[in-house]
């Protein structure tokens, strides 16, 4: 059994980096697809939870994703199949276009065209992601003020790092905050 998810998880994620372009974000739904809906391993809250977390610690967004989801499913090992799999295609790929590409003409109106493609699928991909994410994460006023609070703090250029130590303070008071309403309540009913 062990050994049936070690391979689902470096198939998927060597599959997922062979065919998806443009990188973390836009490998989400795949991943939502094969570890939520179709072999129920992940919840949907988890995979959220997941992306959450490969967005707040420094490295490739793949590969956080991989490492995270393979601990969650079969721990070390998960994380290291899938590691795998999620680095092997792309060593693969990237190979390939280093023999190859010194030989293409950068006026190629065909590669030019590719990469043109390429970007309006990853873009229509983003979009679907953020939707789903959004759809997950916003199930209160707390959820919707952050969000517009992060969005206020992008337009008007404030660093990254003091937004997500401000978002994990928030989050750790709202916590409190929603526990202590419930035990209040849950006092009141006996």
């Amino acid at each position: 059994m062990m050994l049936k998810k070690l391979w689902l998880l470096f198939f998927t994620f060597a599959k997922i980096a062979a065919l998806v372009l443009g990188g973390g974000l836009a490998m989400l739904p795949v991943i939502e697809e094969t570890f939520v809906n179709k072999k129920k391993l992940l919840t949907s809250e988890e995979l959220l939870d997941v992306v959450a977390l490969t967005q707040t610690v420094p490295g490739i967004i793949a590969a956080n994703a991989a490492v995270s989801i393979g601990t969650k499913i079969a721990g070390f090992a998960g994380a290291l199949a899938a590691l795998a799999g999620a680095i092997f295609p792309s060593f693969v790929i990237i190979l390939i276009i280093a023999m190859v590409f010194p030989s293409l003409s950068p006026d190629n109106r065909y590669w030019l065209g590719a990469f043109a493609g390429i970007r309006a699928g990853v873009t229509g991909l983003i979009i679907v992601t953020a939707w789903k994410i959004g759809k997950n994460t916003f199930k209160g006023a707390f959820e919707v003020i952050a969000a517009g609070v992060l969005l206020a703090a992008a337009l008007y250029g404030v660093n990254p790092g003091l937004v997500i130590v401000a978002a994990i303070v928030s989050g750790v008071i709202y916590t409190a905050v929603c526990r202590r309403r419930m035990r209040r309540k849950e006092g009141s009913l006996k």
